[in-house]
């Protein structure tokens, strides 16, 4: 029988573990004497699982009853254990634990008091010479605070303290982590020693460094602008010496106006490098301003056919060996390989676009205010929407600054559309107030839907992801990169699988994701429900009233199952956090917060920087409007 280990309740393992302690019970001997540490350690585990309800109401009925009077047992022979050996450095028992419960062996010392029977010398000479973490000791409140100033003095000794202090204050949203309690006697100037040793130690992470860069001012732990200038340079240094060696891979995006090309667009790519061909007759016989409009969704592919913003960074787009080098947290945007590559790509697109209307005698600024003043009132009836964009005669630091305020009058505007009908110019220069992309509003109820936190993430990540280990057979090799697409293009037996696969896949029928067919083979028990949890995997969200209408009934099952949430924003939350990501620094601390460096006057000096900004903000524009177009289109077809 495998080891029993408790992870969390809504760990995939747990139904094995639960299986594996009823067989347990079921052959416990109560004579027998353990001086095992490992079995110790299991008991522990066993009594976790004992401590949830619905978990304990399963065992009870599948005992009969019988685990109540185990629990009792193996409770006494715990304290058993812990009375011969607590006066016996009990920290040598280390030795043998087995490595899957190297944590249990810390819980076990805190949670039964055995802390105050080690002497604080030994505990010492157990931290410098074992091979336990201390960050894994710093998980347990009573055990830190007996050993506070041994603790400090082990963290100001080690080189990589920073990123136990980087791992307490910053969290990564997706990821649930054990809290980390810190000695009460470290200073802020401990703190501050901690992180500079890090920077100047031999070997840290270039990944760490950049966190330590760009970590929030608003934090817990202050980092103040010299040891951010400092990590700063060292982290030029280490890139430096990366690609001195040649070591970086080869990437990036080119893109060409072909005169003689037949298709519309061609999308290639050549190694890591991404071409965008655009054929040029396309555009000299396409100069009508709704098809250059259309030309940021159909050829340049900023949005999909749901008019979701491609640009985005996506939790699905970060790669495994991304995922381990690079902590993502709460305070850090996403900015991926992925993203990188896909803000190359739309950068250079727009610049190149502009070239080429400019060609033509056509500003992308005269596009956008045509779509104000002609557009919205010939097509929604929206009059006395007013912006000014800036003039050719404009340098590019002018053009920037006189940009910026656009942007929140035009988002101003449609709020006041939405609420009054008419755009009341005088109430608007009334408000002084500031506007969020987040509070943005939609023009219908019904928006968009996004997964309910739970069993679909569990389904989502078992159906979709290519890290899932359930799809992978022998006999297919490489030939399906997940569940869904194996199940879907081949006659395939829950005996084809494995024992460690098939409990996944019993998870799967249990919950009514797929079934054994009567000829028994897999197929999905609704395959309407499949689609959109694969379209919510990928996409994280889908936009209710420009999904297939077909399934959109399925939707509202589903919202009224409480397995998707509703939203009314104009944006979707991806979308939000992107234009959040380069104006201001209000939810991530990587931002290129280039509204405040203008409003501050922050911003470069180096007028090729200035250039690029106001390409970066011509992007944004563009994004903004499209969304708009969209939400009354959206608004004109819900009525319907």
């Amino acid at each position: 029988m495998e080891k029993i280990r408790f992870y969390t309740e809504h760990d995939m393992t747990s139904g094995m573990n639960i299986r594996n302690i009823i067989e347990f019970v079921n052959q416990y001997n109560d004579n027998i004497d353990e001086d095992d540490i490992n079995k110790i350690l299991e008991y522990l585990n066993i009594i976790k699982f004992y401590g949830v309800e619905d978990f304990k109401n399963e065992i009870v009925t599948e005992t009969e009853g019988r685990i109540n009077d185990v629990i009792r047992t193996i409770k006494r022979r715990i304290g058993e254990f812990i009375g011969i050996h607590k006066s016996d450095k009990f920290l040598n028992q280390y030795e043998a634990t087995d490595i899957s419960y190297k944590g249990d062996f810390c819980e076990l010392v805190d949670k039964y008091n055995i802390y105050k029977h080690i002497e604080k010398p030994d505990f010492e000479y157990f931290l410098q010479n074992s091979n336990l973490h201390y960050s894994v000791i710093l998980q347990y409140l009573k055990t830190v605070n007996y050993f506070d100033e041994v603790l400090r003095n082990h963290m100001l000794r080690d080189n990589t303290g920073a990123e136990v202090l980087l791992r307490k204050y910053i969290y990564d949203e997706d990821v649930k982590r054990n809290e980390i309690f810190l000695p009460q006697s470290l200073t802020e100037e401990d703190k501050e020693k901690i992180i500079l040793n890090y920077i100047d130690s031999e070997h840290p992470n270039i990944n760490q460094i950049e966190m330590i860069i760009n970590f929030p001012s608003s934090s817990e732990l202050k980092i103040g602008d010299r040891l951010k200038l400092k990590a700063k340079r060292r982290y030029k240094e280490e890139v430096e010496k990366i690609f001195d060696g040649n070591i970086g891979i080869e990437t990036g995006v080119t893109i060409k106006y072909p005169a003689n090309q037949e298709e519309d667009v061609i999308y290639s790519r050549n190694g890591m490098v991404s071409e965008c061909s655009v054929s040029q007759s396309w555009i000299e016989n396409n100069l009508d301003f709704n098809t250059l409009w259309n030309n940021f969704i159909y050829i340049f592919e900023f949005f999909d056919v749901q008019i979701r913003l491609n640009l985005v960074s996506k939790s699905n787009e970060i790669g495994v060996f991304e995922k381990f080098a690079k902590s993502y947290s709460k305070h850090l945007y996403k900015d991926t390989s992925v993203f990188k590559h896909k803000d190359m790509m739309s950068t250079i697109q727009i610049h190149s676009y502009v070239q080429v209307l400019n060609n033509y005698q056509i500003r992308l600024e005269d596009m956008v205010e045509w779509f104000f003043k002609e557009y919205l009132l010939k097509e929604f009836g929206i009059n006395n929407y007013i912006v000014k964009m800036p003039t050719n005669a404009s340098s590019n630091s002018e053009k920037c600054r006189a940009i910026l305020p656009e942007i929140d009058s035009i988002l101003k505007q449609f709020k006041l559309y939405l609420e009054d009908g008419t755009i009341d110019q005088e109430l608007l220069q009334v408000s002084s107030s500031h506007m969020f992309f987040k509070d943005c509003i939609s023009s219908v109820e019904l928006k968009y839907v996004y997964p309910v936190k739970g069993i679909l993430d569990t389904a989502s990540n078992l159906l979709f992801s290519d890290q899932s280990l359930i799809f992978h057979l022998p006999k297919f090799r490489e030939k399906y990169n997940n569940f869904y697409n194996l199940i879907m293009n081949e006659k395939i037996k829950l005996n084809d699988f494995k024992k460690y696969q098939i409990k996944h896949i019993e998870w799967l029928i249990e919950n009514k994701f797929i079934y054994e067919y009567e000829d028994g083979y897999l197929k999905f028990v609704n395959h309407n429900r499949i689609i959109i949890f694969a379209d919510l995997y990928y996409n994280e969200v889908i936009s209710y009233w420009n999904y297939y209408p077909k399934l959109r009934d399925e939707i509202d099952t589903l919202i009224i199952e409480n397995v998707l949430n509703i939203d009314n924003r104009l944006f979707t939350k991806g979308e939000q956090d992107y234009l959040d990501y380069h104006l201001n620094k209000a939810k991530f601390s990587n931002s290129l917060d280039l509204r405040n460096s203008y409003l501050h006057g922050t911003q470069t000096n180096d007028e090729e920087l200035q250039k690029m900004n106001y390409l970066i903000f011509l992007k944004l524009f563009v994004i903004i409007i499209v969304k708009i177009n969209d939400d009354l289109c959206i608004r004109a077809i819900s009525k319907l």
